[in-house]
Protein backbone atom coordinates (compact mmCIF):
# COMPACT_ATOMS: atom_id res chain seq x y z
CA UNK A 1 0.00 0.00 0.00
CA UNK A 2 1.39 3.49 -0.76
CA UNK A 3 2.30 5.11 2.28
CA UNK A 4 0.10 8.77 2.06
CA UNK A 5 1.87 11.99 1.71
CA UNK A 6 2.35 14.04 5.07
CA UNK A 7 2.98 10.37 6.93
CA UNK A 8 6.74 10.59 7.51
CA UNK A 9 6.54 14.21 8.44
CA UNK A 10 3.84 13.11 11.42
CA UNK A 11 6.13 10.04 12.03
CA UNK A 12 9.22 12.27 13.03
CA UNK A 13 6.86 14.80 14.80
CA UNK A 14 5.61 11.93 16.76
CA UNK A 15 9.34 11.08 18.02
CA UNK A 16 10.01 14.65 18.67
CA UNK A 17 6.88 14.66 20.88
CA UNK A 18 7.29 11.44 22.56
CA UNK A 19 11.09 12.54 23.64
CA UNK A 20 9.91 15.77 24.67
CA UNK A 21 7.26 13.56 27.17
CA UNK A 22 9.57 11.38 28.39
CA UNK A 23 11.79 13.80 29.19
CA UNK A 24 9.52 15.79 31.02
CA UNK A 25 9.14 12.82 33.38
CA UNK A 26 11.65 14.02 35.57
CA UNK A 27 9.75 16.92 36.36
CA UNK A 28 8.00 14.47 39.37
CA UNK A 29 7.62 16.12 42.57
CA UNK A 30 6.64 14.72 45.60
CA UNK A 31 3.08 16.44 46.82
CA UNK A 32 3.50 17.92 50.08
CA UNK A 33 -0.10 16.58 51.44
CA UNK A 34 -0.46 13.19 49.79
CA UNK A 35 3.30 12.02 49.93
CA UNK A 36 2.47 10.85 46.76
CA UNK A 37 4.57 11.56 43.38
CA UNK A 38 3.09 14.94 41.54
CA UNK A 39 3.60 15.03 37.96
CA UNK A 40 3.55 18.96 37.06
CA UNK A 41 6.15 19.83 34.84
CA UNK A 42 4.38 22.80 33.86
CA UNK A 43 3.47 24.31 36.65
CA UNK A 44 6.03 25.19 39.83
CA UNK A 45 5.52 26.83 42.98
CA UNK A 46 7.06 29.71 41.75
CA UNK A 47 5.05 29.79 39.19
CA UNK A 48 1.75 28.94 41.17
CA UNK A 49 2.67 32.01 43.13
CA UNK A 50 3.28 33.74 40.04
CA UNK A 51 -0.45 33.07 38.76
CA UNK A 52 -1.94 33.51 41.88
CA UNK A 53 -0.50 37.12 42.71
CA UNK A 54 -1.95 37.90 39.36
CA UNK A 55 -5.16 36.95 39.51
CA UNK A 56 -5.66 37.99 43.29
CA UNK A 57 -6.55 41.34 41.84
CA UNK A 58 -9.13 40.63 39.49
CA UNK A 59 -10.98 38.33 42.14
CA UNK A 60 -11.22 40.90 44.26
CA UNK A 61 -12.62 43.44 41.66
CA UNK A 62 -15.13 40.47 40.52
CA UNK A 63 -16.27 39.96 44.36
CA UNK A 64 -17.03 43.55 45.29
CA UNK A 65 -13.30 43.98 46.80
CA UNK A 66 -11.97 43.29 50.62
CA UNK A 67 -14.64 43.57 53.09
CA UNK A 68 -13.10 46.96 55.05
CA UNK A 69 -13.76 45.70 59.00
CA UNK A 70 -10.52 45.17 60.19
CA UNK A 71 -11.85 43.13 62.97
CA UNK A 72 -13.21 40.42 61.04
CA UNK A 73 -10.37 40.49 58.45
CA UNK A 74 -8.36 39.76 61.66
CA UNK A 75 -10.62 36.89 63.17
CA UNK A 76 -10.48 34.99 59.65
CA UNK A 77 -6.91 35.41 59.15
CA UNK A 78 -6.44 33.86 62.75
CA UNK A 79 -8.64 30.90 62.12
CA UNK A 80 -6.50 31.01 58.75
CA UNK A 81 -2.93 31.05 60.29
CA UNK A 82 -4.06 28.04 63.05
CA UNK A 83 -5.34 25.79 60.26
CA UNK A 84 -1.94 26.68 58.03
CA UNK A 85 0.21 25.87 60.14
CA UNK A 86 -1.59 22.43 61.18
CA UNK A 87 -1.49 21.86 57.14
CA UNK A 88 1.43 20.00 55.62
CA UNK A 89 2.77 23.11 53.22
CA UNK A 90 2.95 25.54 56.54
CA UNK A 91 5.72 27.42 55.69
CA UNK A 92 4.47 29.44 52.50
CA UNK A 93 2.84 32.79 52.79
CA UNK A 94 -0.65 32.45 52.57
CA UNK A 95 -2.90 35.62 51.82
CA UNK A 96 -6.32 35.45 53.11
CA UNK A 97 -9.45 37.74 52.18
CA UNK A 98 -13.01 38.42 53.14
CA UNK A 99 -14.67 39.85 49.54
CA UNK A 100 -16.90 41.61 50.48
CA UNK A 101 -20.10 39.71 48.71
CA UNK A 102 -23.14 38.05 50.42
CA UNK A 103 -23.00 35.11 48.03
CA UNK A 104 -21.80 32.29 50.31
CA UNK A 105 -18.46 30.87 48.79
CA UNK A 106 -15.08 30.35 49.71
CA UNK A 107 -12.29 29.40 47.11
CA UNK A 108 -8.31 29.58 46.78
CA UNK A 109 -6.26 30.26 44.27
CA UNK A 110 -2.30 29.05 43.33
CA UNK A 111 0.60 30.03 45.68
CA UNK A 112 -1.74 30.81 49.08
CA UNK A 113 -4.60 32.87 48.11
CA UNK A 114 -7.41 31.85 50.09
CA UNK A 115 -10.69 33.40 50.04
CA UNK A 116 -14.07 33.40 51.88
CA UNK A 117 -17.18 35.80 51.07
CA UNK A 118 -19.15 37.48 53.80
CA UNK A 119 -22.17 35.42 53.07
CA UNK A 120 -20.49 32.57 54.01
CA UNK A 121 -19.09 34.02 57.79
CA UNK A 122 -22.85 34.68 58.17
CA UNK A 123 -23.87 31.11 57.47
CA UNK A 124 -21.00 29.31 59.36
CA UNK A 125 -22.52 29.03 63.17
CA UNK A 126 -18.68 28.58 64.73
CA UNK A 127 -15.34 29.22 64.07
CA UNK A 128 -14.87 25.48 63.77
CA UNK A 129 -16.84 25.87 60.78
CA UNK A 130 -15.16 28.52 59.38
CA UNK A 131 -11.86 26.26 60.37
CA UNK A 132 -13.46 23.59 57.98
CA UNK A 133 -14.12 25.82 55.03
CA UNK A 134 -11.18 27.33 55.42
CA UNK A 135 -8.89 24.38 56.19
CA UNK A 136 -10.55 22.46 53.28
CA UNK A 137 -9.36 25.44 50.50
CA UNK A 138 -6.04 25.30 52.36
CA UNK A 139 -6.28 21.34 51.65
CA UNK A 140 -6.34 22.35 47.80
CA UNK A 141 -3.04 25.05 47.93
CA UNK A 142 -1.09 22.28 49.69
CA UNK A 143 -2.00 19.19 47.59
CA UNK A 144 -1.38 21.82 44.50
CA UNK A 145 -4.75 20.63 42.83
CA UNK A 146 -4.08 23.73 40.57
CA UNK A 147 -0.57 22.32 39.54
CA UNK A 148 -2.15 18.89 38.55
CA UNK A 149 -5.12 20.56 36.78
CA UNK A 150 -2.83 22.53 34.64
CA UNK A 151 -0.71 19.54 33.78
CA UNK A 152 -4.31 17.08 32.84
CA UNK A 153 -5.39 20.05 30.93
CA UNK A 154 -2.27 20.37 28.93
CA UNK A 155 -1.36 16.94 29.05
CA UNK A 156 -4.66 16.08 27.28
CA UNK A 157 -3.92 18.42 24.73
CA UNK A 158 -0.67 17.10 24.14
CA UNK A 159 -1.92 13.93 23.66
CA UNK A 160 -5.06 14.35 21.42
CA UNK A 161 -2.39 15.94 18.86
CA UNK A 162 -0.01 13.27 19.61
CA UNK A 163 -3.28 10.96 18.56
CA UNK A 164 -4.12 13.28 15.72
CA UNK A 165 -0.53 13.13 14.47
CA UNK A 166 -0.22 9.51 14.21
CA UNK A 167 -4.13 9.19 12.67
CA UNK A 168 -4.19 11.80 11.10
CA UNK A 169 -7.71 13.01 11.59
CA UNK A 170 -9.48 15.26 13.36
CA UNK A 171 -12.21 13.90 14.23
CA UNK A 172 -10.17 11.66 16.44
CA UNK A 173 -9.05 15.03 18.66
CA UNK A 174 -12.44 16.00 18.95
CA UNK A 175 -13.39 12.71 20.35
CA UNK A 176 -10.14 12.45 22.22
CA UNK A 177 -10.97 16.15 24.01
CA UNK A 178 -14.72 15.43 24.72
CA UNK A 179 -13.09 12.04 26.76
CA UNK A 180 -10.87 14.16 28.33
CA UNK A 181 -13.41 16.88 29.23
CA UNK A 182 -15.18 13.98 31.14
CA UNK A 183 -11.89 12.86 33.07
CA UNK A 184 -10.73 16.39 34.02
CA UNK A 185 -13.90 17.03 35.32
CA UNK A 186 -14.21 13.45 37.19
CA UNK A 187 -10.83 14.08 38.11
CA UNK A 188 -11.85 18.00 39.77
CA UNK A 189 -14.34 16.00 41.93
CA UNK A 190 -12.10 13.67 43.20
CA UNK A 191 -9.71 17.09 44.14
CA UNK A 192 -12.84 18.07 46.09
CA UNK A 193 -13.48 15.01 48.13
CA UNK A 194 -9.27 15.00 48.70
CA UNK A 195 -9.49 18.35 50.11
CA UNK A 196 -12.38 17.61 52.28
CA UNK A 197 -10.42 14.43 53.60
CA UNK A 198 -7.65 17.04 54.27
CA UNK A 199 -9.68 19.70 55.69
CA UNK A 200 -11.28 17.30 58.30
CA UNK A 201 -7.54 16.56 59.07
CA UNK A 202 -6.22 19.65 59.68
CA UNK A 203 -9.24 20.42 61.60
CA UNK A 204 -8.32 17.98 64.32
CA UNK A 205 -4.13 18.87 63.88
CA UNK A 206 -5.34 22.65 65.13
CA UNK A 207 -7.27 21.84 67.90
CA UNK A 208 -10.64 22.34 66.05
CA UNK A 209 -14.12 19.63 66.64
CA UNK A 210 -13.54 17.97 62.68
CA UNK A 211 -17.33 17.16 62.65
CA UNK A 212 -17.35 20.82 62.11
CA UNK A 213 -16.94 20.11 58.25
CA UNK A 214 -19.96 18.36 57.55
CA UNK A 215 -22.74 20.13 59.84
CA UNK A 216 -21.39 23.01 57.52
CA UNK A 217 -21.73 20.74 54.68
CA UNK A 218 -25.16 20.32 55.67
CA UNK A 219 -26.19 24.11 56.15
CA UNK A 220 -24.90 24.35 52.16
CA UNK A 221 -27.43 21.36 51.73
CA UNK A 222 -30.64 22.92 53.36
CA UNK A 223 -29.65 26.34 51.77
CA UNK A 224 -29.15 24.82 48.26
CA UNK A 225 -32.77 23.34 48.76
CA UNK A 226 -34.42 26.59 50.20
CA UNK A 227 -33.34 28.26 47.17
CA UNK A 228 -34.47 26.30 45.05
CA UNK A 229 -37.86 25.88 46.61
CA UNK A 230 -37.95 29.94 46.58
CA UNK A 231 -36.85 30.12 43.27
CA UNK A 232 -40.04 28.27 42.39
CA UNK A 233 -38.33 24.92 41.07
CA UNK A 234 -38.57 23.10 43.73
CA UNK A 235 -36.60 20.78 46.51
CA UNK A 236 -35.76 18.22 43.88
CA UNK A 237 -34.51 20.90 41.50
CA UNK A 238 -31.03 20.87 42.27
CA UNK A 239 -29.65 18.48 40.30
CA UNK A 240 -25.62 16.82 41.00
CA UNK A 241 -23.99 17.17 36.97
CA UNK A 242 -20.85 15.23 35.87
CA UNK A 243 -19.48 18.35 35.32
CA UNK A 244 -20.07 19.92 38.90
CA UNK A 245 -17.14 21.45 40.30
CA UNK A 246 -18.40 19.68 43.48
CA UNK A 247 -19.54 15.83 44.02
CA UNK A 248 -22.78 15.28 45.51
CA UNK A 249 -23.35 17.46 48.99
CA UNK A 250 -24.97 14.36 50.52
CA UNK A 251 -21.83 12.01 49.62
CA UNK A 252 -19.35 14.75 51.13
CA UNK A 253 -21.36 14.82 54.47
CA UNK A 254 -20.79 10.97 54.97
CA UNK A 255 -17.54 11.22 53.82
CA UNK A 256 -16.63 14.08 56.12
CA UNK A 257 -18.49 12.39 59.11
CA UNK A 258 -16.66 9.49 58.46
CA UNK A 259 -13.65 10.70 57.99
CA UNK A 260 -13.96 12.74 61.29
CA UNK A 261 -14.69 9.41 63.51
CA UNK A 262 -11.19 8.46 61.88
CA UNK A 263 -9.56 11.10 63.39
CA UNK A 264 -10.41 9.36 66.91
CA UNK A 265 -11.56 12.48 68.56
CA UNK A 266 -15.01 11.98 70.14
CA UNK A 267 -17.77 14.85 68.24
CA UNK A 268 -17.69 17.74 70.51
CA UNK A 269 -14.07 17.48 71.97
CA UNK A 270 -12.44 19.51 69.66
CA UNK A 271 -12.95 23.52 69.90
CA UNK A 272 -16.02 24.66 68.45
CA UNK A 273 -15.80 28.61 69.87
CA UNK A 274 -19.46 29.47 68.59
CA UNK A 275 -19.35 32.32 71.15
CA UNK A 276 -15.95 33.91 69.55
CA UNK A 277 -17.70 33.89 66.14
CA UNK A 278 -20.84 35.17 67.29
CA UNK A 279 -18.34 37.96 68.84
CA UNK A 280 -16.60 38.52 65.64
CA UNK A 281 -19.74 38.57 62.82
CA UNK A 282 -21.74 41.21 65.21
CA UNK A 283 -22.07 43.86 63.23
CA UNK A 284 -21.50 42.17 59.94
CA UNK A 285 -23.24 43.31 56.56
CA UNK A 286 -26.12 41.27 55.75
CA UNK A 287 -27.11 40.96 52.26
CA UNK A 288 -26.81 43.01 49.34
CA UNK A 289 -25.63 46.27 49.55
CA UNK A 290 -28.04 49.52 48.92
CA UNK A 291 -26.34 50.31 46.09
CA UNK A 292 -26.14 47.03 44.75
CA UNK A 293 -29.93 46.78 45.18
CA UNK A 294 -31.84 44.97 48.39
CA UNK A 295 -35.26 43.27 48.83
CA UNK A 296 -37.43 44.27 51.97
CA UNK A 297 -40.29 42.17 52.02
CA UNK A 298 -41.97 41.90 48.18
CA UNK A 299 -40.11 45.27 47.24
CA UNK A 300 -36.65 45.80 45.20
CA UNK A 301 -34.82 49.25 46.02
CA UNK A 302 -31.84 50.22 44.02
CA UNK A 303 -30.50 53.42 45.88
CA UNK A 304 -27.31 53.33 43.41
CA UNK A 305 -29.30 53.46 40.79
CA UNK A 306 -32.51 55.24 42.42
CA UNK A 307 -35.82 53.17 41.58
CA UNK A 308 -38.00 50.36 43.45
CA UNK A 309 -40.74 48.17 42.40
CA UNK A 310 -42.83 45.33 44.32
CA UNK A 311 -43.41 41.96 43.20
CA UNK A 312 -47.01 40.27 43.81
CA UNK A 313 -48.26 38.06 46.69
CA UNK A 314 -46.32 34.69 46.21
CA UNK A 315 -43.57 35.83 43.83
CA UNK A 316 -40.18 35.79 45.83
CA UNK A 317 -37.54 38.20 44.27
CA UNK A 318 -33.95 37.21 44.14
CA UNK A 319 -31.50 39.79 43.22
CA UNK A 320 -28.21 38.62 40.90
CA UNK A 321 -25.40 40.69 39.42
CA UNK A 322 -27.07 41.00 35.51
CA UNK A 323 -30.83 40.64 36.90
CA UNK A 324 -33.55 40.72 39.44
CA UNK A 325 -35.84 37.62 38.90
CA UNK A 326 -39.18 36.97 40.38
CA UNK A 327 -40.61 34.07 41.07
CA UNK A 328 -44.54 32.85 41.16
CA UNK A 329 -46.92 30.25 40.97
CA UNK A 330 -47.40 28.15 37.70
CA UNK A 331 -43.65 28.55 36.83
CA UNK A 332 -44.71 32.41 35.91
CA UNK A 333 -41.22 34.27 35.70
CA UNK A 334 -40.13 37.78 35.50
CA UNK A 335 -36.52 39.32 34.32
CA UNK A 336 -35.72 43.15 35.33
CA UNK A 337 -32.82 44.62 33.75
CA UNK A 338 -31.07 48.22 33.02
CA UNK A 339 -30.17 48.83 29.42
CA UNK A 340 -28.77 51.75 27.49
CA UNK A 341 -30.14 53.11 23.92
CA UNK A 342 -29.18 56.11 21.53
CA UNK A 343 -29.68 59.22 22.92
CA UNK A 344 -32.95 60.78 21.90
CA UNK A 345 -34.29 57.38 20.46
CA UNK A 346 -37.94 56.86 21.10
CA UNK A 347 -38.61 54.27 23.77
CA UNK A 348 -41.06 52.37 21.26
CA UNK A 349 -38.43 52.28 18.86
CA UNK A 350 -35.84 51.28 21.39
CA UNK A 351 -38.26 48.48 22.32
CA UNK A 352 -38.69 47.19 18.54
CA UNK A 353 -35.38 47.85 16.89
CA UNK A 354 -33.12 47.28 19.04
CA UNK A 355 -34.26 44.87 22.46
CA UNK A 356 -36.97 42.74 20.51
CA UNK A 357 -35.72 43.38 17.00
CA UNK A 358 -35.46 39.52 16.27
CA UNK A 359 -38.74 39.06 18.04
CA UNK A 360 -42.77 38.83 16.30
CA UNK A 361 -44.38 41.68 18.23
CA UNK A 362 -47.92 42.08 19.18
CA UNK A 363 -49.96 44.75 20.67
CA UNK A 364 -47.56 46.89 20.50
CA UNK A 365 -48.80 50.08 22.69
CA UNK A 366 -47.06 53.49 24.92
CA UNK A 367 -47.78 54.21 27.96
CA UNK A 368 -46.39 55.94 31.31
CA UNK A 369 -45.24 54.24 34.46
CA UNK A 370 -44.27 55.88 37.17
CA UNK A 371 -44.35 59.40 35.14
CA UNK A 372 -41.72 57.86 33.14
CA UNK A 373 -42.43 57.01 29.33
CA UNK A 374 -42.44 53.50 28.14
CA UNK A 375 -43.67 51.31 25.36
CA UNK A 376 -44.94 47.32 26.20
CA UNK A 377 -45.60 44.89 23.33
CA UNK A 378 -46.78 41.05 23.56
CA UNK A 379 -44.71 38.06 22.42
CA UNK A 380 -43.67 34.29 22.36
CA UNK A 381 -40.12 33.39 23.95
CA UNK A 382 -39.84 29.39 24.77
CA UNK A 383 -43.48 28.85 24.18
CA UNK A 384 -44.50 30.87 27.25
CA UNK A 385 -46.65 33.90 26.86
CA UNK A 386 -44.33 36.57 27.20
CA UNK A 387 -44.81 40.76 28.35
CA UNK A 388 -41.77 42.71 27.32
CA UNK A 389 -41.95 46.59 29.03
CA UNK A 390 -39.12 49.10 28.27
CA UNK A 391 -39.05 52.54 30.39
CA UNK A 392 -37.03 55.88 29.65
CA UNK A 393 -35.09 56.14 32.46
CA UNK A 394 -32.89 59.51 31.32
CA UNK A 395 -29.38 59.78 30.14
CA UNK A 396 -29.94 57.25 27.97
CA UNK A 397 -31.11 54.36 30.67
CA UNK A 398 -33.50 52.27 29.99
CA UNK A 399 -35.39 49.81 32.65
CA UNK A 400 -36.58 46.92 31.34
CA UNK A 401 -39.05 44.29 32.63
CA UNK A 402 -39.59 40.54 30.70
CA UNK A 403 -42.49 38.52 32.04
CA UNK A 404 -43.44 35.06 30.85
CA UNK A 405 -46.55 32.82 31.84
CA UNK A 406 -46.93 29.46 30.47
CA UNK A 407 -50.15 28.38 28.04
CA UNK A 408 -51.77 26.45 30.86
CA UNK A 409 -51.93 29.61 33.31
CA UNK A 410 -53.69 31.50 30.33
CA UNK A 411 -54.19 35.03 31.60
CA UNK A 412 -54.80 34.65 35.12
CA UNK A 413 -51.64 36.05 36.62
CA UNK A 414 -51.53 38.90 34.00
CA UNK A 415 -53.17 41.38 36.67
CA UNK A 416 -50.20 40.65 39.17
CA UNK A 417 -47.43 40.85 36.81
CA UNK A 418 -48.95 44.49 35.07
CA UNK A 419 -49.31 45.45 38.70
CA UNK A 420 -45.71 44.93 39.32
CA UNK A 421 -44.37 46.47 36.11
CA UNK A 422 -47.18 49.93 36.72
CA UNK A 423 -45.67 49.49 40.51
CA UNK A 424 -42.03 51.10 39.64
CA UNK A 425 -40.94 54.44 39.96
CA UNK A 426 -37.60 56.45 40.39
CA UNK A 427 -36.51 57.26 44.16
CA UNK A 428 -35.45 60.62 45.14
CA UNK A 429 -32.04 61.23 46.24
CA UNK A 430 -33.74 61.33 50.08
CA UNK A 431 -35.36 58.23 49.68
CA UNK A 432 -32.16 56.60 48.69
CA UNK A 433 -30.33 58.08 51.25
CA UNK A 434 -32.77 56.10 53.79
CA UNK A 435 -32.09 52.84 52.46
CA UNK A 436 -29.61 51.06 55.37
CA UNK A 437 -28.33 47.90 54.53
CA UNK A 438 -28.65 44.94 57.11
CA UNK A 439 -26.49 44.14 59.81
CA UNK A 440 -25.86 41.62 62.12
CA UNK A 441 -26.50 42.16 66.13
CA UNK A 442 -26.04 39.53 68.97
CA UNK A 443 -28.56 38.97 71.44
CA UNK A 444 -29.53 37.06 74.15
CA UNK A 445 -32.94 35.20 73.54
CA UNK A 446 -35.56 33.93 76.10
CA UNK A 447 -35.97 30.66 76.69
CA UNK A 448 -39.05 28.56 75.71
CA UNK A 449 -39.43 30.81 72.45
CA UNK A 450 -40.49 28.51 69.20
CA UNK A 451 -38.72 28.62 66.18
CA UNK A 452 -42.54 29.19 64.71
CA UNK A 453 -43.11 32.57 67.42
CA UNK A 454 -39.76 33.71 66.00
CA UNK A 455 -40.11 33.66 62.04
CA UNK A 456 -43.59 35.03 62.55
CA UNK A 457 -41.99 38.22 63.91
CA UNK A 458 -38.96 38.26 60.46
CA UNK A 459 -39.78 41.06 58.41
CA UNK A 460 -40.30 37.77 55.18
CA UNK A 461 -43.03 37.37 53.10
CA UNK A 462 -43.10 33.77 52.46
CA UNK A 463 -41.17 30.89 53.72
CA UNK A 464 -40.60 32.42 57.35
CA UNK A 465 -40.19 28.99 59.16
CA UNK A 466 -38.27 27.51 56.51
CA UNK A 467 -35.79 30.33 56.13
CA UNK A 468 -35.66 30.32 60.11
CA UNK A 469 -34.76 26.57 60.59
CA UNK A 470 -32.23 26.61 57.44
CA UNK A 471 -30.66 29.84 58.16
CA UNK A 472 -30.05 28.54 62.35
CA UNK A 473 -29.08 24.93 61.20
CA UNK A 474 -32.48 23.82 62.42
CA UNK A 475 -33.96 20.26 61.44
CA UNK A 476 -37.59 19.54 61.12
CA UNK A 477 -39.05 19.85 64.56
CA UNK A 478 -35.91 21.74 66.06
CA UNK A 479 -36.20 23.77 68.99
CA UNK A 480 -34.41 27.47 69.38
CA UNK A 481 -33.64 26.57 73.05
CA UNK A 482 -32.20 23.01 72.86
CA UNK A 483 -29.54 22.40 75.20
CA UNK A 484 -25.72 23.96 73.77
CA UNK A 485 -23.40 21.20 72.24
CA UNK A 486 -20.57 23.97 72.55
CA UNK A 487 -17.69 23.32 74.61
CA UNK A 488 -17.57 26.98 74.75
CA UNK A 489 -19.73 29.25 77.09
CA UNK A 490 -22.02 32.07 75.10
CA UNK A 491 -20.69 35.09 75.18
CA UNK A 492 -22.82 38.27 76.67
CA UNK A 493 -24.09 39.64 73.41
CA UNK A 494 -25.62 43.24 73.98
CA UNK A 495 -29.26 44.43 74.05
CA UNK A 496 -31.10 47.30 71.91
CA UNK A 497 -32.69 48.98 73.42
CA UNK A 498 -35.83 51.56 73.31
CA UNK A 499 -35.91 54.18 70.72
CA UNK A 500 -33.81 52.03 68.27
CA UNK A 501 -31.15 49.07 67.61
CA UNK A 502 -28.15 50.51 68.89
CA UNK A 503 -25.81 48.88 71.19
CA UNK A 504 -26.88 49.77 75.12
CA UNK A 505 -30.23 50.19 74.79
CA UNK A 506 -32.93 48.12 75.51
CA UNK A 507 -34.86 45.59 73.07
CA UNK A 508 -37.83 47.05 72.38
CA UNK A 509 -38.53 46.69 68.10
CA UNK A 510 -41.27 44.71 68.35
CA UNK A 511 -39.68 42.43 66.02
CA UNK A 512 -37.80 38.86 66.27
CA UNK A 513 -35.36 37.51 67.83
CA UNK A 514 -33.47 34.25 67.13
CA UNK A 515 -31.66 31.80 68.85
CA UNK A 516 -28.35 29.70 68.68
CA UNK A 517 -26.61 28.15 71.64
CA UNK A 518 -28.54 30.73 73.86
CA UNK A 519 -27.41 33.12 71.53
CA UNK A 520 -29.43 34.82 69.02
CA UNK A 521 -28.76 37.38 66.37
CA UNK A 522 -30.29 40.74 64.97
CA UNK A 523 -30.18 42.08 61.44
CA UNK A 524 -30.24 45.99 61.87
CA UNK A 525 -31.95 47.87 59.31
CA UNK A 526 -31.95 51.75 60.11
CA UNK A 527 -34.47 52.51 63.20
CA UNK A 528 -35.67 48.87 62.85
CA UNK A 529 -34.84 46.01 63.78
CA UNK A 530 -34.79 42.61 62.05
CA UNK A 531 -33.95 39.50 63.81
CA UNK A 532 -31.31 36.95 61.72
CA UNK A 533 -31.10 33.36 62.71
CA UNK A 534 -27.78 32.50 62.93
CA UNK A 535 -25.65 35.33 62.34
CA UNK A 536 -26.37 36.53 59.32
CA UNK A 537 -27.32 35.29 55.81
CA UNK A 538 -29.42 35.89 53.14
CA UNK A 539 -33.10 37.83 53.33
CA UNK A 540 -34.37 39.98 56.39
CA UNK A 541 -34.67 37.65 58.61
CA UNK A 542 -33.88 36.52 62.41
CA UNK A 543 -30.71 34.26 62.61
CA UNK A 544 -30.79 31.80 65.68
CA UNK A 545 -27.56 29.70 67.08
CA UNK A 546 -28.51 26.41 68.88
Amino acid sequence: MKRPAGAGMRKMFLAALMAGIFAGLGACTTNPATGEEDFTPFMSPQEEARIGAEAHPQILKAYGGVYEDARVGAYVAKVALRVARASDLPDIPYTVSVLDSPVVNAFALPGGYVYVTRGLLALANSEAELAGVLAHEIGHVAARHSAQRQTAAVGSQIFGTLLGAVVGSSAVNQLFNLGSQGLLASYSREQEFEADSLGVRYLARAGYDPYAQASFLKQLAAETALAAKLSGRGAGAVQVDWLATHPANDARVREAARLAAETGMPQGAGEVNAAAHLQAVDGLLYGDRPEEGVIRGREFLHSGLGFRFKAPEDFHLQNTPQAVWAFGPDKSIVKFDTDKKASGQDIAGYLVNDWARQLRLTELRRLEIGGLAAAEAWTRLQNMRTRIVAIEGGDGRVYRFLAGTVPQAGTVHDAAIGAMVESFRLLSKAEAARIKPLRIRTVKVRPGESAAALAARMKVEAYALERFRVLNGLGEGGSPNRPARSNSSPSEAAFPQEGGCGRGRRWACGTSIAVKRGLGVLAERGDECLFHFFKCLLLDLAHAFL
